[in-house]
């Protein structure tokens, strides 16, 4: 099995200023693409939110799910109202009319449109079979994927590089997030 993992950590990560406050950039793809000019495939991010409210940055072209990591969201999107919870994964047209009223910490995954993408939150044990797989730590967690196993402190990004689309067992016993491309990009 041709399977390469890699950790990112939150603390060896510069931030960069938004309007809301700082957003600390894990991952950009392909690795040349720069966030500015929006020519990337997908872009992994965690975001702070200092300032209420703030309105969140827009990029035609993209999906966006998010998820908060410590207060709930409360925002309007395109004149409605609506509030999720860190148990839900916020996915929205990121050209939306979006102003947040809360402060907190985000994490952010951004996707063109046409790259076929899912993130969902996983407190137990998911099979994937995909060429790439994004582990996030809400908190710290002990993990495996298949007989491999990681610790990951709060924060960390656990990148999954399955070559070969190989069948992964990944299994927690913590409230992890986990993305994962769906057809083969590498």
């Amino acid at each position: 099995m041709n399977i390469n993992y890699t950790i990112i950590k939150k603390n060896n990560i510069l931030p960069n200023i938004w309007d809301g406050g700082e957003t600390f950039e894990y991952l950009i793809y392909p690795e040349n693409s720069l966030y500015d000019k929006r020519d990337f495939l997908f872009r992994i991010s965690v975001a702070t939110i200092t300032k209420v409210p703030s309105v969140f940055t827009k990029f035609k072209g993209y999906a966006r799910f998010l998820v908060m990591l410590d207060n709930d969201l409360n925002i309007n999107i395109n004149g409605k109202e609506e509030s999720y919870t860190p148990n839900n994964v916020f996915k929205f047209d990121s050209n939306s009319d979006i102003t947040s009223f809360t402060k907190g910490n985000d994490f952010n995954l951004m996707v063109q449109n046409n790259v076929d993408v899912n993130v969902c939150l996983v407190n137990d044990a998911i099979d994937v079979s995909v060429s790439m797989t994004f582990v996030f730590a809400k908190t710290q967690t002990k993990l495996f994927v298949n007989a491999t196993d990681f610790i990951l402190e709060p924060f960390d990004l656990l990148i999954i590089e399955n070559t070969n689309s190989h069948k992964l067992t990944i299994t927690t016993d913590k409230n992890i997030i986990i993305a994962y491309i769906s057809k083969k990009i590498m």
